[in-house]
């Protein structure tokens, strides 16, 4: 083989390899740039979500790095569940509680509670449900305004913390009693285990963190 040849071959060799480097670095760095957007994007998205969740209250922390996880077989029936503590000049104010209950008419149903300081529901936020279209999810925000019954609601300005039906002052629609009776009991389970145990049903585990 002449070598003028082989000399273009060789410099042809290394320029593919070259390119090949290059476009790697390129793609690598694209996918790494669009995954830390993307990740930023949803930590914005969820630290929104959980300051909506403390109307009227005043804070300070980032709640998301305030995350802590627990696991109550009341509360959460086994599972590890997030908590979110709302400090203001290092007291905390407020309290953000992911819960589930078994006992909704299709199964669980998981909820987003906020609590004051002095165990009053800021907020209720429903985050997962399987409840039956027209009965069971008349309790959602896009059909009712149910779940606004439990801001302000504590275990001290209510009569009993239960469905009217039941003794109580909740309401509910006739024909779907199940969905919203889950809901208030859990409400209600959540209360209770609070003012016993304030803040205590969190550990010192925290929340995992994307790298």
């Amino acid at each position: 083989m002449k070598p003028i040849v082989k000399g273009s071959i060789i410099t042809g060799l290394y320029l593919g390899i070259l390119t090949g480097i290059c476009l790697s670095v390129i793609v690598y760095v694209h996918e790494k740039t669009y995954e830390t957007y993307v990740k930023t994007a949803e930590k914005d998205r969820l630290s929104k979500k959980m300051a909506g969740m403390l109307p009227g209250i005043k804070f300070d922390n980032d709640l998301l790095k305030s995350c802590r996880l627990y696991n109550s077989d009341t509360l959460s029936h086994g599972q590890d569940m997030e908590f979110y503590t709302a400090y203001r000049k290092g007291r905390p104010v407020a309290y953000i509680i992911r819960t589930v209950t078994m006992k909704g008419y299709a199964g669980a149903i998981e909820l987003l509670t906020s609590i004051s300081s002095k165990g009053e529901i800021r907020k209720v936020e429903i985050l997962s449900q399987h409840e039956t279209p027209g009965l069971g999810d008349r309790v959602l925000p896009a059909n009712s305004n149910w779940l606004q019954e439990f801001e302000g609601a504590s275990l001290h300005n209510r009569r009993n913390f239960a469905l009217i039906k039941d003794g109580g002052d909740f309401t509910y629609t006739t024909g779907a009693t199940v969905t919203p009776r889950a809901i208030v009991n859990a409400e209600k389970d959540l209360l209770v285990h609070f003012m016993e145990k304030g803040n205590r049903i969190i550990s010192d585990r925290h929340c995992p963190e994307d790298d």
